[in-house]
């Protein structure tokens, strides 16, 4: 039977096998519809892992997936030796049910963006964050460093130590206000009219910050393994690259190519600016190592952010660099004053030595994984149903896709469906970027619905 139905006191919701969705997200999703009904209120009972599991005839370990999930969206709370409740604070707003009209407004006024993002949703649970605020507010902070508060500094080196194998000082360490404030601040300590060499195709993001510290943009070549090094030009300054995760495709840089741009730079002594975008959420493995880690005399800056490994709302991040360019971005530093507030450190530094962060990521991965298998199933089908010729898969999750079409108005005709449908992607030079990893668990099945639909209103 593909239809089961649970009975819950006197309501009831549908999990179908047949679905597109993963059990666990019709599950959680069930859970959701009882909440936003008010059939299930703050602080009632819900069934036990075990109990829900027999009732549905699934495994306790679905079931125990959609808690999970349920719980760091702050729907459910869950105590050692407590029953599984509403979340007592929870409060809801009762709206009445939405008719086909408010729908259609409603994905107007907010289309789903599958263009890349940094992170994906869901990420620490707000519990821990409740935690980590409240130890960082009864610490007031005798002296404000400019640099970033020293618990953060020394979480950080902690971090990157092991997850990424890079040994750094903690005076090494700078906090900055995100990845693209960092790149402005190294950028501004290394001199005037400088040319910066960008991987082409690369991020727009950090490279439309190279002009506004005065400096050239110039495009670099890459292939599916990053950055060609043969083909790098002559008369550059600095090179900002991404060998973890070149956008948007998610090629890496093999070792033997890593050794020669270390090489080329030292040589011609080009700064090189690491952005490791993405990397501990590309790979399920232990991701390759970092240009810092491999030895040369290269002078390497990384640049990293949190907006992978705690919220993409969240605007802090840090720079890594030798004892020379560390006082120069120290100077610099202190001219611009901090942009991250000692509170918001203490919070970062809280989560990092408490294990949230490692924890959050090993159930990002596990996450990651099942929205390829749905994607496998249910989207990849619908894209060669509309007639797409090619699609290639990022390398390691599979949940970013480059989708290419025969001629320039099948391409048009699958761009403005996706529109009518609510849904918008990345144009790039040789298709059609769709990025899966970011969406929240609503808007994943909102996507994979319409999507599933594709068969009946695919475009013509």
């Amino acid at each position: 039977m593909p239809l089961i139905t649970y009975f819950f006191g006197p309501v009831l919701f549908h999990v179908d096998r047949h679905h597109p969705t993963s059990i666990p997200t019709q599950i959680a999703s069930g859970m959701r519809g009882l909440v936003a009904s008010g059939q299930l209120a703050a602080g009632d009972r819900v069934p036990s892992t075990r109990e829900l599991a027999g009732q549905l005839g699934v495994s306790r370990g679905s079931v125990v997936t959609a808690y999970d999930q349920l719980i760091s969206e702050g729907l459910l709370k869950s105590s050692q030796g407590a029953a599984t409740v509403v979340h007592p604070e929870l409060r809801r707003v009762s709206t009445p049910p939405p008719t086909r009209t408010t729908l259609e407004r409603s994905r107007t006024d907010r289309p789903i963006s599958l263009k890349p993002s940094a992170g994906t949703a869901g990420a620490i649970r707000p519990a821990a964050w409740r935690r980590a605020w409240r130890e960082a507010a009864s610490r007031a902070p005798a002296v404000l460093d400019r640099s970033g508060q020293p618990e953060l500094r020394h979480a950080i080196a902690e971090h990157l130590r092991l997850a990424r194998g890079l040994v750094v000082h903690p005076d090494s360490v700078l906090v900055t206000g995100g990845s693209r404030e960092g790149l402005l601040l190294i950028l501004m300590s290394l001199g005037r009219t400088l040319n910066v060499g960008v991987e082409t195709p690369g991020h727009p993001g950090l490279r439309n910050v190279i002009p506004l510290a005065g400096h050239t943009a110039v495009s670099c070549e890459t292939d599916d393994k990053g950055l060609v090094v043969s083909a790098l030009p002559e008369g550059l300054d600095a090179l900002l690259v991404t060998p973890s995760h070149l956008y948007p495709i998610g090629g890496s840089m093999p070792a033997t190519r890593r050794a020669a741009l270390l090489d080329w730079a030292a040589e011609r002594g080009v700064v090189l600016i690491e952005d490791d975008f993405n990397s501990e959420l590309r790979y399920r493995v232990s991701p390759l190592p970092t240009l810092g880690t491999l030895p040369s005399k290269a002078s390497v800056i990384a640049l990293g952010t949190f907006s992978t490994l705690l919220t993409r709302q969240l605007s802090a991040g840090y720079v890594v660099a030798d004892a020379a360019t560390s006082d120069r971005l120290r100077e610099t530093r202190d001219t611009l004053g901090m942009p991250v507030s000692p509170v918001t450190q203490y919070a970062i530094a809280h989560l990092l030595e408490g294990g949230f962060v490692r924890r959050n990521t090993k159930s990002t991965h596990k996450r990651l994984t099942e929205r390829k298998g749905t994607l496998g199933r249910c989207v990849l089908p619908a894209l060669r149903a509309c007639g797409a010729v090619a699609i290639q898969q990022e390398h390691s999750f599979g949940v970013d896709l480059v989708v290419k079409f025969p001629d320039a108005p099948a391409h048009d005709a699958f761009v403005a469906w996706l529109a009518k449908c609510g849904v918008v992607g990345a144009s790039i030079s040789d298709g059609l970027l769709l990025s899966f990893g970011h969406l929240s668990e609503a808007d994943f099945e909102r996507v994979v619905g319409i999507f599933s639909a594709a068969n009946t209103t695919r475009p013509s």
